[in-house]
């Protein structure tokens, strides 16, 4: 117990716990989070951002997929024996499944 709890009720600790876990964050410090935040989805197309709908944050998540399995030789290895195909033709494969990972985007009329 802290020494001024017993006349605060309490309150002293919580604010103390506060300050130490961090919970208690400063305005500065929140426009410092959402500019970083901001350069992020300028800098990255796959971080998204408030107005990405549903089909191309899928989109970029398969691209995603799509261009680690080419980009590490084991992964494109398992894919190869898993599927009996020579590893040049998973590479094309993947590559191909790159151009339209889901399919055809819907009609702008329907997004969600």
């Amino acid at each position: 117990m802290y020494p001024d709890e017993a006349a605060t009720g309490g309150v002293a600790s919580r604010v103390y716990l506060d300050n130490v876990c961090g919970t208690s964050v400063a305005a500065s410090d929140r426009f410092n989070i959402n500019s970083q935040l901001e350069h992020l989805q300028a800098k990255y197309v796959g971080t998204g951002h408030a107005d990405v709908n549903r089909f191309e944050w899928a989109v970029n998540i398969q691209r995603d997929s799509y261009a680690s399995y080419v980009g590490h030789y084991p992964i494109l290895a398992y894919f190869a024996i898993a599927e009996n195909e020579s590893i040049g033709r998973e590479r094309y494969n993947f590559m191909q499944k790159m151009l339209l990972p889901c399919g055809k985007p819907p009609d702008r009329d329907q997004e969600d």
